[in-house]
């Protein structure tokens, strides 16, 4: 499974959660879906309110598993002996900025 996280705006009359599932204090701006894998590479889905802060928090935490999950097939590719100079580059392009 592929890291990904769906936001978007909740119906604030028929929705009405008081604070961000995530940090507890802030009122919540978004609905939020997150899907990820755990250490065992279980699927796993997390759905709930969070705040604009919360928010980035899941972005980058969605942007760091998509790293590692490059860095495993680009591992597994390179033990099967198969070039992976594009693999690198492009993880250097994208992930480089951000000290992945």
């Amino acid at each position: 499974m592929r890291p990904r996280v769906f936001f978007s705006a909740f119906e604030p009359l028929h929705e009405v959660p008081e604070a961000c599932d995530i940090c507890t204090l802030d009122p919540p701006i978004f609905s939020y879906e997150f899907h990820s894998r755990d250490e065992n590479g279980k699927a796993r889905e997390k759905k709930g309110f969070c705040c604009s802060m919360c928010a980035v928090t899941l972005v980058l935490k969605a942007e760091r598993e998509a790293s590692n999950l490059w860095a495993e097939e680009e591992a597994a590719l390179k033990s099967d002996d198969f070039d992976v100079s594009d693999f690198q580059q492009h993880r250097l392009v994208a992930y480089a900025k951000q000290g992945r």
